[in-house]
């Protein structure tokens, strides 16, 4: 997914040495605003080799490292309250990540009015895009996780949320206010189930 270079490339703060270069850096900016997109798609590599770095990302509110702990947390350690702690703080950073995977782990855990409060503010009524941007990259991050384990609870609550009777719960390109949290929680739910 990138050369080992790439990854490394990031300023070790306990260096001085790269910091009077660059009088006016300022490491909080750098920690929080700092793409961590490879390790969005390859979350576990934070969790085994930069661990360290991912930390400072944290303590210095970056979107993504938030986005990356709830991963972690969640699926891997099976710590769901710190993962959920998490995957919140990225969605209310604003990361689409962050805010696409909380609200279908709400939706799954039977908390619909505040998952479809967040899946909302991806505008899905204006335009799919963005939740069809955010599906992909999400399945991408949880295909790097090994064993997710799927809850009974998922599926309980899909059903639950079962569509209008209009509605065709395999066409996921048509979506209205009565299906779209349904479909979108049902991707989830499949990809759960068999992607053990």
């Amino acid at each position: 997914m990138g050369s080992e270079n790439s990854v490394n490339n990031y300023i070790s703060i306990s260096d001085s040495s790269d910091t009077d270069d660059y009088p006016n850096s300022d490491p909080t900016s750098y920690f929080r605003n700092i793409s961590l997109e490879y390790f969005v798609a390859e979350p576990f590599e934070m969790l085994t080799k930069h661990a360290e770095f991912k930390n400072l990302c944290l303590e210095n509110g970056n979107p993504e490292a938030h986005y990356i702990e709830g991963l972690l947390q969640y699926f891997v350690h099976k710590e769901k309250h710190k993962g959920l702690f998490h995957l919140r703080q990225s969605a209310t950073l604003n990361n689409t990540n962050g805010m696409y995977l909380y609200d279908l782990l709400m939706l799954a855990l039977g908390h619909y009015p505040k998952g479809k409060k967040y899946l909302d503010k991806l505008q899905w009524k204006e335009n799919l895009s963005t939740s069809d941007h955010c599906w992909e990259r999400v399945k991408i991050s949880l295909s790097s996780i090994p064993d997710i384990i799927f809850q009974d609870q998922y599926y309980v609550n899909m059903v639950n949320l079962k569509p209008g009777r209009k509605c065709d719960p395999n066409n996921m390109a048509k979506v209205c206010k009565h299906c779209y949290y349904s479909k979108r929680l049902k991707q989830f739910v499949e990809f759960a189930l068999f992607n053990n």
